[in-house]
């Protein structure tokens, strides 16, 4: 990422501190962007750093992996005729250097106490805002370290760990207890409340989504969260066929690439309709990541996998078309298909984890698989309800 003074103070010279502040409206946590320039632009590290951390303590990952052509880049009045200020350059410039100075100190504690069910960047969120607040908390997660989906389901090439290391040195120095390696079923997670205040539960989708064709046990298949999770090395100059077209699905396709191999992304419809943005695919497309589009799976094989073409009828319907199948031969099928949550939230309801009871929900197990900034929004949204109720 370029990231030279030189160039940031440009980006921020080009800005034109729009009063009604567009890219701040288009930022799902409503980032003061015009604000934050400013103080950049007048080398205010500290007091800009301050802002962004205090409205969304995960700024720093958001900076290198939001939706920016669909957010603050996107809305950008310079964009409309030529280039959108690099905002997230900016911030993650501001972040880093906020971070690397700044040492947090232990708040007294207001004799709450809260414990968090997973460690992602919702329950970060959450759990950095509460211990700022003054509540003791307690992250319990079923990884070794802090971060989720953030640390073991984003590619390094995406998201360096250097900077979850750098997050979590400052969440242990706000005082929050982290408890890796637990691994809690939902009788733990009732139990919690015998020792804490209120619960937060931010355990994520790390379950994949089934595709129920035949031959999907077939030892040739994969799941992308499995896959991305568990580093899983599927050597050299194999052929691989990744099935969906979402972030997910880049991430994947490029990790596979990086492995030696030559990689096809099959996909049901035209990429313009596909969830994962312009700049993923198109720098899926850079590291030479080939795409097949109007295709869907119809069954596993040993040698591959066989698909049938799709096409929009009339009332733009997604349609197959009849006696179209083919085979293309492959060593591996990765299916990225999105993930669902391990308890559904209408189950963990129904054994009384619920607000009325202390408990309370944040991050993807929430919203189903989403964005990190969303995460950290709904992050901020349980602690005003944590606030108002404990």
């Amino acid at each position: 990422m370029e990231s030279n003074i030189e160039f940031l103070l440009e980006e921020g010279n080009r800005c034109l501190k729009c009063k009604h502040e567009p890219c701040k409206k288009a930022c799902p946590i409503g980032t003061s962007i015009p604000e934050v320039i400013q103080l950049f632009q007048k080398e205010e590290y500290k007091k800009a750093g301050e802002i962004l951390f205090n409205n969304n303590p995960m700024s720093l990952v958001c900076s290198l992996i939001c939706p920016f052509e669909n957010q603050c880049m996107g809305s950008c009045v310079r964009g409309i005729k030529g280039e959108p200020i690099d905002f997230p350059k900016i911030e993650n410039y501001i972040m880093k250097e906020y971070l690397k100075i700044t040492s947090f100190e232990k708040n007294i504690s207001n004799g709450k106490k809260i414990a968090i069910v997973g460690g992602g960047p919702g329950a970060l969120t959450a759990g950095i805002l509460l211990r700022k607040n003054n509540y003791e908390v307690t992250i319990f997660d079923n990884h070794e370290k802090l971060g989720g989906m953030l640390r073991y389901g984003i590619p390094d090439f995406r998201l360096p760990k250097e900077n979850i290391d750098l997050l979590e040195k400052k969440v242990i120095e706000l005082g929050i207890i982290f408890k890796g390696n637990s691994s809690l079923e939902e009788n733990d997670i009732l139990n919690l409340k015998k020792d804490y205040n209120g619960v937060l539960i931010a355990t994520g989708t790390w379950f994949p989504k089934k595709l129920n064709i035949e031959g999907v046990e077939n030892p040739n298949t994969l799941y992308a969260i499995d896959y991305l999770k568990n580093n899983i090395d599927l050597g050299k100059n194999k052929k691989v066929v990744v099935i969906g077209a979402g972030n997910v699905a880049m991430d994947v396709a490029r990790t596979a690439k990086r492995q030696g191999n030559e990689v096809i992304i099959a996909y049901r419809r035209p990429l313009e309709d596909s969830p994962a943005t312009k700049l993923e695919i198109r720098e899926a497309k850079e590291d030479g990541v080939e795409f097949l589009t109007y295709v869907s799976p119809k069954k596993i094989l040993e040698n591959g996998i066989i698909l049938e073409k799709t096409y929009y009828d009339e009332n733009k319907k997604l349609k197959t078309l009849e006696n179209s199948e083919f085979i293309l031969e492959c060593d591996y099928i990765i299916l990225a298909l999105s993930q669902v949550a391990q308890y559904p939230m209408e189950v963990l309801k129904e054994k009384g984890i619920t607000e009325e009871n202390g408990f309370f929900f944040c991050g993807d197990i929430l919203t189903g698989p989403e964005t990190v900034v969303k995460a950290a929004v709904t992050g901020k949204e349980s602690v005003m309800k944590i606030e108002a109720l404990i």
